[in-house]
This record gives structure tokens, sequence and C-alpha cells, in this order.
């Protein structure tokens, strides 16, 4: 005779209350991972707009830059067209030559001219009043 086999218990409410521990544990887990994945959203949104500030910030000193760039540029060029404009060196040696030999330190004033007339006039009719 085969021997009857008894059929097993099973615990049903123990199984269960393990599937039960095992879920609580598994939600708490995924709590967790929900709760630092939407700080890290929250950290990368705050880098982000972070790194746009930066960026405005780096583009607005670019352009001051570039500006200052443009208005030395302008003033260079406005000095070397007026340095063109400068009396070269033949040009200030011809004058040079000139002015010595003019040498305008013997020029006289139109009034010292008529006082030297005056005077030879006042002599001239000294001299003709004692002849």
């Amino acid at each position: 005779m085969m021997a009857q086999q008894q059929p097993q218990q099973v615990d049903i409410p123990g199984m269960v209350n393990e599937l039960v521990n095992r879920i609580r544990i598994l939600e708490s887990k995924q709590n967790l991972f929900a709760e630092k994945l939407l700080i890290m959203n929250q950290n990368m949104i705050e880098e982000h707009k972070n790194s746009i500030a930066e960026v405005r910030k780096m583009a607005l000193s670019v352009k001051d830059v570039n500006e200052d760039m443009n208005n030395l540029k302008n003033i260079m060029k406005h000095l070397t067209d007026e340095a063109a404009g400068f009396a070269k060196d033949e040009d200030v040696k011809v004058l040079e030559k000139y002015i010595n030999v003019w040498n305008p330190l013997n020029f006289v004033s139109e009034k010292e001219v008529k006082e030297m007339v005056q005077k030879e006039i006042e002599n001239g009719r000294k001299s003709n009043t004692s002849e």
C-alpha cells in the first residue's frame, strides 16, 4: 500500500504578512528614490538658472570688451589720420632755413617804424633850423 501523502499545510496568513512587509520595504525604497530624484531635479534646475545667469554676464562682458575695442580702433584710426597731417622733418628743416635767412627777431613793429620816422623828421627839422 502506498502511503498516503498528507497535504502540507500552507501558512497563508504568514505568507501574506511576509509579502506585505516586502511591499512596504519596496514602497519605502521607491519613496526614497523619488525624493532623491526630486532633489536632484531641483538642484539641476537651480544650476541651470545659475549657468544661464553666468552666461548672460559673460555675454555682457564680451559685448563691453568689443565696444571698448571698437572705440580704441576708432581712436587709433583718428590718431593715425591726424599724424598723417603733421609736418615732416624735411618740411620743418625747410622752414628753419627760411626763418634763419629772414631772422624775424630783427623785424620792426609798425609802431617802432613810426617812432623812427618821427625822430628822423624831428632831426631833419632841427638840422634845417640850425642852418
